[in-house]
């Protein structure tokens, strides 16, 4: 093979794999394609090469010398190769933050135009979902999150304490503003959305947390607000996202029980992008905005 001419990169990649795993198997499963399609692009890269690069076995696969002295540059050049367009991924002006339905919609997006006003260079790309982010897999910048902690391997800052609070309408509650707690699951329904906080409180109030199974439930926390506002029930949901409504007295939180403080929203992104200057920006204006 003439000195300027690249091997199959399809099968430099298939080989990279599979000399990672010594297996095709799990090589394909990698790189989510089939067996067959690695063990061809292997196939094909030998034949360019003009020499075998793996002894197959019943058990799995060896290096040969080969394919010993061809593994170090290749893992090297793709490695180089994934870290160039990470930086420029970085410098690139557009923005993907990551955050759950109900906290985009009542609290990012009020509040967004302050950024894009502040950093008009910088384009955001929200992403709404209350799936976990793989940030390299889903090209997600920063992501805020809701729970009592984060992945150890994020770098993370807690944005606002967000413990939840039981909300209904007041036309669910008594005369005197109150809410007997026998009504909940019965007269006044429990909405439910994808915490199941519920069992929790029925924990802490000393009751029967299998009566927390009762009532609607959603997967978005947004949904359940949203039922509570019409009266269909009461919600379990984090503070900042109905204070709003709290003050204009559409919800109520008549009662008495809390859940045990320490649950709040988070800023999360992996270490790597957490001074770049885009995530940055987006970090300290979140802060500013919780703060203000």
């Amino acid at each position: 093979m003439p000195a300027d001419r690249l091997p199959p990169l399809n099968g430099l990649r298939a080989f990279r794999a599979a000399a990672r795993h010594l297996s095709f198997r799990a090589a394909a499963e990698a790189l989510n394609v089939t067996q067959s399609a690695v063990a061809q692009q292997v196939r094909g890269l030998e034949q360019a090469l003009g020499a075998p690069l793996f002894e197959r076995h019943a058990r799995g696969l060896a290096l040969t010398p080969a394919g010993e002295a061809l593994l170090p540059p290749v893992d090297q050049a793709f490695r180089l190769i994934a870290e160039a367009a990470s930086r420029i991924a970085q410098q690139a002006d557009v923005l993907t933050v990551s955050a759950t339905p109900s906290f985009v919609s009542r609290w990012l997006v009020p509040r967004l135009d302050g950024f894009t006003r502040r950093h008009p260079g910088i384009d955001v790309r929200l992403s709404a979902s209350n799936d976990l982010v793989d940030f390299r897999r889903d090209g997600v910048d920063i992501a805020i999150r809701y729970g009592s902690g984060v992945d150890p391997g994020l770098a993370a800052q807690l944005l606002f304490p967000a413990d939840p609070v039981a909300v209904c309408s007041p036309a669910l509650c008594r005369a005197d503003g109150t809410l007997d707690p026998a009504d909940l699951g019965g007269r006044v329904p429990l909405l439910h959305d994808s915490h199941f906080l519920w069992a929790e409180w029925y924990r802490a109030a000393g009751r029967d947390e299998a009566e927390a199974r009762r009532g609607v439930r959603f997967s978005h926390t947004l949904h359940a607000i949203e039922a509570a506002l019409l009266g269909q029930g009461i919600a379990l949901v984090p503070r900042p996202l109905v204070e709003r409504e709290l003050r204009a007295r559409q919800l109520v939180a008549p009662l008495d029980i809390r859940l045990p403080p320490g649950r709040g929203f988070f800023i999360v992104a992996p270490p790597e992008l957490w001074d770049t200057r885009k995530v940055a920006a987006m970090r300290l204006w979140l802060l500013s905005e919780a703060a203000g």
